[in-house]
């Protein structure tokens, strides 16, 4: 190292320090650390004095004799004491007391070493740094170890003894060359390293200090350069030396002068006095950048803030030296402040005189402040200074004399207000030091900002209140004074100053300033500006800077053109931290200057202002919340600018055009600036507004053609293309998808483009488009203006945009639908693209040669594949042809492992979208995410569009990924196989496009393996590498798990790990149990937090042990099956049929023993009730689950769907095991089959618990088919296998033991799968036979007796109905699925068998199912409309009927619609018969069945055995049921029903009440009103305690809501708000009592009422109201769900959780409701049975509840518009109204918006159609916030129109606008909305007597819609029960046709229209 040259010696050992002090926090005894220190410590050099070793020597004071020889020293030695100063700092602890000793040695030899005269320096000269970095290493080592801190002080007191000395005596060459610097190095230390120094410490140094104050000492001092230079005599070398590093010092501002080195004197002084007078404050507040002098400016800052009176020093001696230095100082301060008098100039800047003379200021000061004594020659001295008429003007002495003002008030606050007013008469003083030009000068003077600070102090410190305001009016009062309309005394403020008494009102500034010159106003006026914003600023008061703003700005104009700059300039700092609404007034201030800017004014302040605009853009970092507001005024002056500029020019045509628009284009500065702050994120949310903004200024740019590049003359206007380029690169999509982009009609008349002024100008920017796209000049000729401005913006923005590595905003401008509906500009657009797309690629060609692609450009193609992928068809059209172009132009970007794993994934989400097609058809999912890739797409409802997306990118992705594997092949390898080890794998989600398209590439040959290559062409069989890529994935993940055991095992301290393969501890085997035994007990306690992965991990860790150790463990094997099976979750099964497959795979020998371990856990779970084996999702009848009058919820159905699914999926998957496991034994291994053959028998006769919900119906016949499977590979004697078959085929009957089922939801995959299941179980039947090999038996074979014919009998028998009903399964199943019989989806099953089935075969058919099941003959009926089914069925019911009492169902046979003589016997059973549902048991009270006993105790049971919840539902059928009560059993069902329930009690009160009459006025009564009223008093008077409180509660507070309409009938003539007003008044006076409700919404409580929502209601003679309450409700939700085992397979936790809404209702009076109570309830039914086969099919089933006769309740339907309304507001058609609602058709928001609809509308028409609901005009019909269509107002059903005329059609509405919106007749939307439609209809016929039991019991009310019998034959009439599956569809089909656009509903609406003004479009 000693032959390094220059610096790079020092470098080194720089960073060899920097390098061992980050290994400080280590071992000290690393052994490269300390190589290190042995090689820098050994090159140190010290004299020797007495002792051989100089660590160890301890200079004494004789020995510091300057008489000692001086030693020479080489450079190289000098810096490795330098570098062992730098690295002593960083040491260990250990190593400071054998460092201290050496770095004093180093210190005290400086004065005695000859230094090497090199100049290998850059910055400071050898003994400058080698003070410097010693005395820094001794700072620090002291103040972290004190015990040192002694020895350090002596030597720095030694070395300034010895270098002072030497100032007065040493040569003069020696003192410059040498000793000056190393002084130097001592103060650079000193003011920069902070160190708490004690005074005594100052005072000792001060004493040596002060020597060089004396005159002779600083005469010699000053006469050093000269006598320096004269003592080199003629040595060339040592002039040449002497003279560069005097150059070298003044070039850095250091001229080694005598004042330069009493300057270093006395600021050190202050600096170490000031850190001794704060050493007890800490410094952590105070902010301060690292610099050279940061202790000094630290210390200053702390006196500043911290210094108190008081607070001086007391010693003596300390005081002595504190009067001594500070005479010195003041003496220095006079000496020189004489001879700059004397001069006739300034002294040059050399000699540092202006700096020490602000030095000896500030150590005057801090020396005062110390004293604790007022000096009062240096007040005098300070108060002189700062006045008009101070003996020397300089900014530096003025700026020193402010900073020891500050001290001494601080330190002396009685000073403060007379110090307050001297400062305001100096700052309004005409100053020299005070003018400053705006246009030279960046920033205010800095004796105007220490003023100000020091004025805010005296402020602050001053005595009296609100001080601040009166000095903030004062100084305004002079910036007023010294504006151009200083007489108008209208506009400038006076202010009384109080008790300030000597500050002068605004006549006194007037009369004050009349004597100065104009621009001694205008410098008083800017200095007073200056300190005005200043002072707002210190203040740090939002009221003082309001003030201060306020005041600028009302001046800004009224000034002359500088003052108004200085405003302007001013008011930018002051905008950096006004509040928003006073930036928000500067800012427009700005603009409202800039906006009226002249040209022929010759002021320059249009300048400032832009200038001030610019500098506020560029300083506002940290204010994002202003970023948007700034941007928009910008903008917007832009825009105002530019139409300006064009108003100009039409008004005259001689106007300077040209510099005109260079004024607008420099507003490119500011919004250039502004935008490039890194926080302001204009992300996709933006404003309209804002876009709209961005446009047009890019239309004004494409006008004045600031964005074609400036002519090489045109210099000044170089930045603008850098700029504009930086802005097009923030700026947002100028094009908007959304319905309400005006872009069409903007650029046809635009408001910033006048069309007077553009068709003079547009041929130039014409031409220029035309260029760009020269094949499109026919096109472009007849564009308009605005067209062609806007190609130009677009071709100049993407241009830019693309050079930056941002092209993916290309694709935004063809997402507007009307833009791309304008073909020949369309056209010109993909003109343009193209151009854009081509210079590209040339500008990214150009870059990549110099391999510089833009860092971003990976994140943009991403994002272009994202828009690939665009809902409008031209937007992904574009986006792929880009993205297609960039990727083939440069294949390497295939190497970026993010893009390639986007493009998987993309691939992978449109797979899935297009799948979704088949998963939940009714339902499309939307949006689509990544996480992998973190991409999300949102896809248009289009399925053929999905399929055509996903088709081309799989096509170029191919393109992309075979360029890629000719480029990089290792590097697309080793992508893709890193892509396909992150994939989860798991058995229920094997399917992935993504993968399968890594896996084709992964094992791909490229052209680079040419030999291969070369064989692919020639062979005909294609070579991959697929056992390459199998071996390296294999071998990753073997390596990587045998280093993550390695990791485990040494962190278990598990020893002998040498050899992985042949070695498994016993600990952790012994774990392993342990772990998993607590794991299946926490489990089965459901108390684990065992997540999945755990799980998983947990299995493959037994697995792996299972199949190394050599000794078979079989606890291992049972834990290895029992966890899987004790968690039962999908996933957790899942995980263990990996392991048990792998451990088989891997130990055959031992498949025996794991799948009778699985087999044991299969019968475990058959037992416990788990899986498929479990009853909690069975079939339910729709009508045994709560009937609730709420819309239908998706997430209940969604919830449900889950439920089922994580119920099955185990068991399900489990089967796919065995079935594969038994195809690979059937052959060989004749124990493992006799395993499968007793799983099958055992799960087979354990049948009835299997689950009976339609989609276990996979699970099931997938067990069969596995227990024919095992049967057809059996070998078992006769009687064996007929147990086996027998079993079988009855767990197969036991399917068709519940009524016929539909699939649930909308999986066209699930109902496939399950049609060829049964196809499949069909087949095996209808191939079954007996094989019957001889039974094992003692008789010889000649005399056994043989049964096979037997059994053959047998299983023709037992084959025949199953094969009848699987036929019918299937053919039920195929209609489902294509319910509109459309050929591309498929054609019905054919029964054959059914054809040929005879009378007297139906009847052995049905006895053999009653013998196997009764319940499977009973709904043999369901399936098979024959009569002879029908007969026989109910024969066999009469005759067996004890038989069939666990099936409801079966009920009906027995009473066939009324009670027969021949039955009466059998009735005996009726008590023990299975509970039928609420509504039939009640019309078991009708006068058809005669009253008898046992029917109704049977019903009376039945309704008292159903929760109350059910019978609640049906209170207008009970209440019915009374007018048959003769027996009373009714009556005792509500008497002891309402005891149980108290809404149910109230519910009947108001039903029996509302019953009383049969008119709406309540005059014609109802012939069992008697009974009605005894039972309301019976009941009522049953009320006690809380329950009878409850009931004076509710009916109170419903009485006196309702009560209200009465007392409006006096106002039924009076106008609306009269009547409004009354309703407020009255409602005012209710009070809501705790546990009310609405007798409308008796599942929620009323917890406040909106007491001004009451609103009339139109009415000629009845006074009905409208209010509002907040009504608190529960629903049941569904936590997110967590990896828990417990909550696996997304089963959230299900909670109650309370919230509230505002409900409206309706209250009624004089009108009947109960007919829209039971079209209510029936759609309430509609709605249960929807739900219950998993149909998104929306209804509303509002409440009404009539509570009195012609009185009720009605729930108003939220957030709903009628199409009434919608006519009335000037909509045209539905369509209008969504997409001016959701946005345009291509949206999510509207294609969601639009299946609302479709899904409702289909479930409305099944409801008009049933009901024959009439009186549909446009009134009646309310669309919802999010698109559902809801019907109101059921007045008229079934039989009766409105005026007695059924004129509307019988089929439903179905109108031209409906059909629009749903897309079309042969649209997607269309043929969905049939589909519903159709399985609607079907969905609700099984459950029809239910229904038409439901009306058929109201019948007797005589309301108006009923007609007698022949209203319920025409209701059952319409569910069309004769006819089969396939016909019913049909017919609903041909239902659906006739309503669409059926000629009796347009004539109906136009009916409306013209009778009530309803329109209707």
């Amino acid at each position: 190292m000693d032959c390094l040259e220059l610096n790079i010696r020092q470098l080194i050992l720089s960073d060899l320090a920097l390098n061992i002090g980050e290994t400080k926090t280590e071992a000290p005894k690393v052994e490269g650390v300390l190589s290190a220190i042995d090689l820098i410590t050994s090159r140190v050099e010290t004299r020797v004095l007495a002792e051989p070793t100089p660590e160890e020597h301890v200079p004494s004071d004789d020995e510091q004799e300057p008489k000692q020889e001086r030693v020479f020293m080489p450079n190289s030695r000098v810096q490795c004491n330098i570098g062992f100063a730098e690295l002593a700092v960083n040491l260990p602890n250990s190593h400071v007391n054998a460092t201290v000793p050496v770095l004093i040695d180093i210190l005290r030899d400086v004065p005695y070493i000859d230094f090497d005269q090199c100049l290998s320096w850059e910055e400071w000269a050898m003994p400058d740094q080698l003070v410097s970095t010693t005395v820094t290493a001794l700072l620090k080592i002291a103040s972290t170890h004190p015990e040192h801190r002694g020895g350090a002080f002596k030597a720095i007191v030694v070395l300034v003894t010895d270098i002072v000395e030497r100032f007065k005596t040493a040569d003069p060459f020696d003192v410059l060359s040498q000793y000056a610097p190393a002084f130097h190095g001592l103060y650079r230390t000193i003011s920069s390293i902070p160190f708490d120094w004690a005074p005594e410490e100052w005072a000792q140094l001060a004493e040596q200090l002060n020597v060089l104050f004396a005159p002779d000492v600083v005469e010699r001092l000053n006469r050093l350069p000269v006598d320096a230079l004269s003592s080199t005599g003629e040595d060339i070398e040592k002039l040449q030396f002497i003279q560069t590093l005097l150059s070298r010092y003044v070039s850095r501002g250091r001229p080694l002068t005598g004042y330069f080195i009493v300057c270093c004197v006395v600021e050190a002084q202050w600096t170490i006095l000031a850190q001794a007078l704060g050493r007890e404050h800490s410094a952590g507040d105070i902010v301060s950048a690292p610099q050279e002098a940061e202790a000094a400016n630290v210390a200053w800052q702390k006196l500043l803030k911290y210094q108190e009176p008081g607070l001086g020093l007391t010693d003596i001696n300390q005081k002595a030296a504190l009067l001594s230095t500070m005479k010195n100082a003041m003496q220095t301060f006079t000496t020189l402040l004489i001879q700059i008098q004397e001069l006739d100039s300034d002294p040059a800047d050399d000699s540092y005189a202006w700096e020490t003379m602000s030095e000896s200021l500030k150590l005057a000061a801090v020396c005062c402040a110390a004293l604790g004594e007022l000096e009062d020659s240096l007040y005098d001295r300070l108060r002189s200074l700062l006045s008009a008429e101070s003996p020397i003007l300089d900014s530096m002495i003025q700026e020193a004399a402010l900073k020891s003002t500050s001290i001494l008030v601080r330190s002396f606050p009685d000073i403060a207000a007379d110090m307050a007013n001297h400062l305001r008469r100096f700052v309004t003083s005409p100053l020299s030091i005070f003018e400053f030009e705006f246009a030279t000068t960046s920033h205010t003077p800095s004796p105007l900002l220490a003023a100000a600070k020091t004025l805010s102090l005296c402020i602050d410190l001053a005595p009296g209140d609100d001080l601040i305001m009166s000095y903030m009016y004062s100084l305004l009062n002079y910036i007023a004074a010294t504006s151009k309309d200083i007489f108008e005394t209208s506009s400038v403020m006076i202010m009384n100053l109080g008790d300030v008494s000597d500050l002068s009102t605004l006549h006194s500034v007037e009369t004050g300033l009349r004597g100065l010159s104009e621009d001694e106003k205008r410098t008083i006026g800017i200095s007073t500006i200056s300190v005005a914003t200043r002072l707002g600023l210190e203040s740090k008061s939002e009221e003082v800077t309001r003030l201060t703003i306020s005041m600028l700005l009302q001046r800004m104009r009224s000034a002359e053109p500088t003052v108004e700059a200085a405003i302007a300039y001013n008011l930018v700092d002051l905008a950096l931290t006004a509040p928003q609404s006073s930036f928000v007034d500067i800012i427009r201030a700005f603009s409202a200057i800039n906006r009226s800017a002249n040209l022929d004014d010759t002021r320059f302040s249009n300048n400032m202002v832009l200038a001030a605009q610019t500098r506020l853009a560029k300083e506002l970092r940290g204010r994002p919340e202003l970023y948007q507001i700034y941007l928009v005024e910008l903008l917007t002056l832009f825009a105002d600018k530019g139409v300006a500029i064009q108003n100009a020019a039409i008004s005259n045509h001689h106007a300077k055009l040209e510099e005109m628009s260079e004024q607008l284009a420099s507003l490119l500065l500011p919004i250039d600036a502004l935008l490039s702050h890194e926080d302001f994120e204009i992300g996709p949310d933006v404003s309209y507004n804002v876009v709209t903004l961005f446009r047009n200024m890019w239309f004004l740019c494409a006008l004045f053609g600031f964005t074609v590049p400036a002519d090489r003359s045109h210099t000044a206007m170089e930045w603008r293309q850098p700029a504009l380029a930086r802005i097009a690169a923030r700026t947002p999509p100028v094009v908007l998808e959304e319905a309400h982009d005006t872009i069409v009609s903007d650029l046809e008349y635009n408001t910033v483009i006048r069309q007077e002024y553009v068709e003079t100008v547009i041929a130039k920017p014409r031409a220029l488009l035309t260029k760009h796209i020269p094949l499109r000049a026919s096109e472009v000729r007849y564009l308009l203006p605005g067209q062609v401005l806007f190609l130009l913006a677009m071709h100049d923005v993407e241009s830019m945009r693309a050079a930056a590595g941002r092209p993916s905003s290309l694709v935004s401008y063809f997402v507007n639908k009307g833009i791309n509906k304008v073909a020949s500009l369309l056209g010109c657009m993909e003109s343009v693209a193209e151009k854009v797309i081509r210079g590209a690629i040339s500008d990214l060609n150009g870059q990549a040669s110099q391999q510089a692609l833009p860092s971003g450009l990976s994140m943009e193609l991403r994002a272009l594949l994202v828009a690939s992928t665009h809902r409008i068809p031209k937007a992904r059209e574009i986006a792929a042809r880009y993205l297609n172009r960039l990727i083939t132009s440069f294949p390497s970007l295939m190497c970026d492992p993010p893009l390639v794993t986007a493009i998987l994934e993309v691939l992978t989400l449109l797979r899935q979208a297009t799948d979704h097609e088949f998963l939940d058809e009714d339902n499309p999912t939307y949006v689509y995410h990544s996480d992998r890739a973190n991409v999300t797409l949102q896809l248009s409802d289009n399925y053929q569009a999905r399929n055509q997306m996903l088709s081309q990118l799989q096509r170029e992705s191919g393109t992309w990924f075979e360029l890629a594997l000719s480029r990089a092949p290792m590097e697309l390898h080793a992508t893709l196989q890193k892509y396909l080890v992150l994939q989860g794998s798991t058995v229920t989600e094997s399917t992935e496009l993504g993968a399968s398209i890594a896996v084709q590439w992964a094992k791909a040959i490229g052209p680079l393996d040419r030999k291969l290559a070369s064989l692919s062409s020639m062979s005909i069989f294609k070579p991959d590498r697929a056992k390459t890529l199998t071996s390296q994935l294999a071998s990753k993940g073997y390596f990587a798990g045998e280093a993550a055991g390695f990791r485990f095992g040494r962190a278990s301290g598990l020893d002998g790990l040498d050899d992985p393969l042949k070695f498994v501890p016993e600990r952790e085997i012994t774990q392993l149990k342990k772990r998993i035994s607590e794991a299946i007990v926490d489990i089965r306690e459901k108390q684990s937090k065992l997540t999945i992965a755990d799980l998983k991990r947990l299995l493959f860790r037994v697995a792996s042990t299972l199949i190394f150790i050599q000794q078979w463990d079989y606890d291992l094997a049972h834990y290895l099956v029992a966890l899987p099976f004790e968690a039962f979750a999908q996933s957790a099964i899942s995980a263990g049929i990996e392991s048990w497959s792998w451990v088989i795979a891997e130990k055959p020998q031992y498949e025996m023993t794991l799948m009778s371990e699985i087999a044991a856990a299969w019968d475990t779970s058959i037992k416990l009730g788990k899986g498929m084996f479990s009853p909690s999702q069975n079939y339910v009848d729709p009508f045994l689950h709560e009937v609730q009058y709420s819309p239908t919820d998706k997430a209940t159905i969604d919830r449900a769907a889950r439920a089922v699914s994580r119920l099955l999926a185990p068991h399900t998957l489990i089967l796919q095991l065995l079935f594969s496991r038994l195809q690979a034994a059937r052959y060989r291994r004749p124990g493992l089959m006799l395993l499968f053959q007793r799983l099958a028998l055992s799960s087979a006769r354990a049948h009835k618990s299997i689950c009976t919900h339609p989609l276990a119906r996979e699970a099931r016949f997938s067990f069969l088919l596995f227990g024919f499977e095992a049967l057809k590979s059996s070998y078992l004697d006769v009687f064996c296998e007929h147990q086996l078959r027998e079993s079988l085929y009855h767990a197969a009957y036991s399917w068709f033991a519940v009524r016929p089922q539909w699939s649930y939801g909308s999986n066209r995959v699930q109902i496939d799968a399950d049609i060829k299941l049964l196809s499949e179980f069909l087949s095996y039947l209808q191939a079954d036979s007996v094989r019957g090999f001889v039974p094992v038996s003692s008789l010889a074979p000649a005399h056994a007796p043989s049964q096979s014919s037997h059994y053959v009998a047998a299983l023709k028998n037992t084959s025949l109905p199953l094969r009848l009903l699987v036929e019918n399964e299937v053919f039920r199943l195929t209609v489902w699925t294509n319910p509109a019989n459309d050929p591309k989806r498929g054609t019905d099953h054919i029964c054959a068998l059914e054809k040929t089935m005879l009378d007297s075969t139906w009847m052995s058919a049905i006895r053999k199912a009653w013998d196997i099941e009764p319940a499977i003959a009973v709904y043999f009926a369901e399936r098979f409309n024959y009569p002879v089914v029908e007969n026989t069925v109910g024969s066999l019911v009469r005759s067996a009927t004890q038989e069939v009492l666990d099936v409801p169902e079966g009920l009906r046979f027995l009473l066939s619609g009324r009670l027969d003589q021949g039955v009466q016997r059998d009735l005996r059973y009726l008590l023990l018969w299975a509970p039928v549902t609420p509504v039939i048991a009640i019309t078991f009270f009708e006068r058809r069945y005669n009253n008898h006993p046992q029917l109704l105790q049977y019903a009376q049971r039945v309704l008292e055995q159903h929760p109350v919840e059910l019978t609640f539902f049906f209170v207008p059928q009970v209440v019915q049921a009374l007018r048959y009560d003769d027996l009373g059993y009714v009556a005792r069902f509500v008497f002891e029903t309402a005891k149980i329930s108290q809404l149910f009690c109230h519910q009947i009160i108001w039903n029996m009440k509302a019953n009383c009459y049969r008119d709406d006025a309540g005059e014609v009564e109802d012939p069992m009103k008697p009974e009605l009223d005894r039972m309301t008093e019976m009941v009522v008077e049953s009320l006690s305690g809380e329950a009878r409180e409850f009931y004076d509660r509710e009916f109170g507070f419903f009485n006196e809501v309702t009560s209200i309409s009465g007392k409006l009938k006096p106002y039924i003539k009076k106008t609306k708000p009269e009547k409004k007003a009354k309703i407020d008044e009255e409602m005012a006076k209710i009070v809501v009592e705790v546990g009310v409700y609405l007798p409308s919404n008796p599942d929620g409580k009323v917890i406040d009422i909106d007491k001004k929502s009451g609103r009339p209601l139109q009415s000629h003679a009845k006074a009905p109201f409208m209010a509002t309450f907040k009504v608190r409700k529960e629903r049941l939700v569904e936590r997110g769900s967590s990896d828990n085992v417990l909550e696996a397979d997304g089963q959230g936790k299900e909670e109650v959780e309370e919230y509230d809404i505002w409900q409206q209702a309706i209250f009624k009076v004089g009108d009947d409701c109960r007919q829209d109570v039971l079209a209510l309830q029936v759609i309430a039914m509609f709605k249960n049975i929807f739900t219950s086969v998993g149909l998104t099919l929306y209804v509303f089933p509002y409440r009404v509840t009539a509570t009195a006769p012609g009185c009720g309740v009605i729930d108003v339907v939220p957030n709903a518009t009628s199409r009434d309304e919608m006519g009335r507001a000037k909509v045209n058609d539905l369509l209008d109204f969504f997409v001016a609602k959701y946005g345009g058709e291509d949206t999510v928001e509207f294609q969601k918006a639009r299946l609302n609809f479709i899904q409702s509308m289909a479930a409305y028409s099944v409801v008009c159609y049933i009901l024959q609901v009439k009186d549909r005009h446009n009134g009646n019909i309310m669309i919802d916030g999010e698109g559902h269509i809801v019907h109101i107002d059921f007045g008229f059903l079934f039989d009766i129109g409105p005026g007695g005329v059924k004129f509307e059609p019988n089929s439903f509405k179905l109108t031209h606008e409906m059909v629009v919106l749903m897309g079309g007749r042969y649209s997607q939307g269309y043929q969905l909305f049939q589909q519903l439609t159709v399985k609607a209809f079907l969905a609700i016929r099984p459950h029809a007597d239910q229904l038409v039991s439901t009306v058929q019991l109201m019948l007797d009310t005589c309301l108006p819609s009923f007609k007698g019998e022949p209203t319920i034959r025409r209701l059952k009439e319409r569910f069309a029960l004769s006819l089969n599956e396939r016909q019913a569809a049909d017919f609903m089909v041909s239902i659906v046709r006739n309503a669409h656009e059926n000629v009796r509903s347009t004539a109906y609406d136009e009916f409306q229209r013209l009778q009530n003004g309803i329109p209707y479009k």
